[in-house]
């Protein structure tokens, strides 16, 4: 009973989400699509939200594929949400080694965020003041 009622909440998040979107002319940044996954995960699987959230026109951005892995590991598929995120994107790491010790890979997961990132800092583009307010 508990899921049935579980599943028809789903549906009402997802009405409102269709909702907006139709409001916004048809287009869903990730902003909200993102909210949208765990309610597709629970009305339709996690299945249909991965397909879905790659299927969106930001899903294969570094901030997609952390949601996707979010979902698999929040639906108990942890090795999954390993094997979609990238050990060498500085964003990934902190969520990679959080699934790893899930896992038991406890040294994986240390050797992982002992790891610096290669690539130099941005540089500013914008003007430098060096008289107050800075």
């Amino acid at each position: 009973m508990a899921g049935r009622r579980g599943q028809g909440r789903a549906q009402d998040g997802l009405a409102h989400l269709d909702d907006l979107k139709a409001r916004r002319g048809g287009e869903e940044e990730w902003e909200l699509f993102w909210m949208r996954l765990p309610l597709i995960a629970a009305a339709a699987g996690v299945d249909e939200a991965v397909e879905q959230a790659r299927a969106h026109p930001e899903g294969g951005t570094w901030y997609a594929v952390a949601h996707v892995a979010w979902l698999l590991a929040r639906s108990g598929r942890t090795e999954e949400a390993v094997a979609v995120l990238d050990r060498n994107e500085p964003a990934h790491r902190r969520d990679l080694a959080g699934h790893l010790i899930d896992l038991g890979r406890i040294d994986d997961a240390v050797a992982l965020l002992r790891q610096h990132d290669p690539r130099p800092p941005a540089r500013r583009t914008g003007t430098w003041h060096d008289e107050p307010p800075f």
